[in-house]
């Protein structure tokens, strides 16, 4: 059972246990053989023996005197019966109290399934001071068994009830992390039938497949009522790329575009390839070249091309160059990439991910940290190649070669919970800020002109609303979200659609600051809570209708960054 301390035997005296009973068995049944006589067949003497554990032996019935074996045996195994009771007992009354205690829990976290991701999620958070309940249909494997800061609840996340011991009422979040990503999507489902009036819980679902994850993100943007708690799905690989290049980002040299080089189309080669595109995007106005990117693997040229129907962004951002075939091939071939500046070797196989990165000697000349090596359970393999002169155990390269784990770096919390919707909320903030901006408008005009870090909360809310609202406005078009994984028919806009829109913009805002209290003024006073926009559509400026149809125009620029398209409903609607 996990959770406190005391609730957990000791394997010591677990031992000594086990070993009373078997001497007990023993002396028993040697003192009972001696006192029936050699003429007592085997099982009569067997059955008797262990009857002495249950003070029912009715060899023992006329008072002895009995052999000195027999008299140990008929105190020992008694004994040991006590022993196992009680301990049965406290076991039960352990769990019992755990389960209390989970249920009374408040502000804690939910953690559903077991794996490296449930288990390294478990340590990050409560490092970081977090009380976590761990829901597992395995009570013998659940994890960090014996830490005061982790309760266990036996049971199927998916049913509400066990939910509700796991006092998911009074949670902050839950993060279902079972292998099977339809598991994960049904703990979601559950959660959210928790009881309606209390605060929004955050939900984060665990997704193998990286197309998947865009669909289930897609069907859940598209919902034209707020749900009752706060959705994201992950998937592993993503997070780690966007943990990696958060960590490290592209140093552009003073003479060239940057080069990379991606080793294995994967999942996460993929993720690799679309962040260095977005932050290269970034740093574009400021430089003149597109960002180099050299993709080798068995498939290269099929997978650069769906990409970039994917993410439209990537081709204007990035050069994106495939070699189809083996690395050593291609590295040996008269078209081999240049040096590059950054190796990402990201093959599914551990094993081979290593040995590429140990063999291809020309990509070593790129310099400390150069080539980094996709892996999961040998990520701690790392110490053995920059350790400790007395932990290290292979040359180091000069430093250049680096294990990365990516279920470690993924199971950043914080990096969790700057889900989708968050993401979409800055990018909404930012196209409005290029707009305002466009018109020469600066931070002096109105305080929501400034960067989201500095933005205030309250136009951060407003922001998020506005990102929440998208399915509610596409569905009013009769248009919903697709993830952009084929070929097919995209809606555009049209001039009607805008302006339909932009007023569903400006009513949903309208809405929201008069329920706030705002009200009319010429003037903008947010200290007294006064707006110019505080009226009708018909009775807007030109200046601010412009405002609402911009950010109507950009929405579909916006999704396609994030692997979405509109698709309408209905041909010839």
């Amino acid at each position: 059972m996990a959770g406190d301390k005391r609730y957990t035997p000791v394997p010591g005296v677990r031992a000594l246990f086990i070993a009373a009973a078997a001497l007990s068995l023993l002396f028993g049944y040697i003192g009972l053989h001696q006192y029936m006589g050699e003429s007592a067949r085997f099982t009569d003497v067997l059955y008797n023996a262990l009857q002495l554990f249950v003070l029912g032996s009715p060899m023992t019935d006329d008072g002895g005197p009995y052999p000195i074996p027999l008299e140990i045996a008929r105190f020992a195994a008694p004994g040991v019966t006590f022993y196992a009771l009680v301990e049965a007992l406290r076991l039960v009354f352990a769990s019992e109290a755990e389960r209390l205690r989970a249920r009374r829990a408040r502000n804690h976290v939910v953690i559903c399934g077991l794996g490296p991701v449930a288990t390294t999620l478990s340590r990050q958070l409560r490092a970081a001071g977090h009380t976590v309940v761990h829901i597992t249909d395995s009570p013998s494997q659940a994890i960090g068994r014996g830490r005061r800061s982790l309760l266990c609840v036996v049971g199927d996340a998916r049913n509400p009830d066990v939910l509700r011991a796991a006092g998911v009422a009074h949670a902050n979040a839950v993060y279902a992390c079972a292998e099977d990503s339809a598991t994960n999507t049904a703990i979601a489902l559950a959660a959210g039938r928790r009881q309606r009036g209390e605060r929004p819980l955050a939900v984060y679902a665990q997704v193998q497949d990286p197309e998947l994850c865009l669909a289930l993100q897609a069907r859940h943007l598209g919902t034209t009522e707020p749900p009752a708690i706060r959705l994201d799905f992950f998937n592993v690989d993503d997070l780690a790329a966007r943990h990696l290049l958060a960590k490290e980002p592209i140093v552009p040299p003073l003479d060239r575009p940057p080069r990379f080089l991606v080793v294995g189309a994967t999942a996460f080669g993929r993720a690799i390839i679309v962040e260095l595109a977005r932050q290269w995007r970034v740093l574009a106005p400021a430089v003149m070249w597109r960002v180099e990117v050299a993709v080798v693997d068995d498939m290269a040229t099929q997978v650069i091309d769906e990409l970039g129907f994917r993410y439209p962004f990537l081709n204007k951002v990035c050069d994106l160059r495939p070699y189809d075939g083996d690395l050593l091939t291609v590295l040996a071939g008269p078209d081999a990439p240049e040096v590059p500046d950054r190796v990402f070797i990201c093959d599914d196989d551990e094993q081979v991910a290593l040995k590429t990165a140990l063999i291809a000697d020309r990509l070593w000349r790129g310099g400390p940290g150069t080539v980094i090596v996709r892996q999961d359970q040998l990520a701690t393999l790392q110490a053995a190649f920059d350790g400790a002169r007395d932990e290290r155990l292979f040359d180091e390269v000069s430093g250049t070669l680096r294990l990365f784990g990516v279920v470690d770096a993924a199971c950043d919390p914080g990096l969790i919970r700057d889900d989708l919707g968050e993401r979409l909320a800055r990018v909404v903030h930012e196209t409005y800020l290029v707009a305002r901006q466009r018109r020469g408008e600066g931070p002096d005009e109105t305080p929501s002109i400034a960067p989201w870090q500095r933005l205030p909360d309250r136009y951060k809310v407003e922001n998020r609303a506005q990102a929440a609202d998208i399915g509610r406005k596409l569905r009013a078009i009769e248009c919903v979200l697709a993830p952009r994984v084929a070929a097919g028919g995209e809606h555009t806009f049209t001039s009607q659609d805008v302006t339909r829109l932009a007023i569903m913009e400006h009513e949903r805002w309208l809405s929201a600051r008069l329920r706030e209290g705002w009200r009319f003024a010429e003037e903008l006073d947010d200290d007294r809570m006064l707006h110019p926009g505080i009226r009708r559509w018909d009775d807007l400026p030109d200046s601010m209708r412009t405002v609402n149809s911009d950010a109507i125009r950009e929405l579909p620029g916006m999704l396609a960054d994030y692997g979405f398209r509109i698709v309408r409903m209905r041909e010839g609607s």
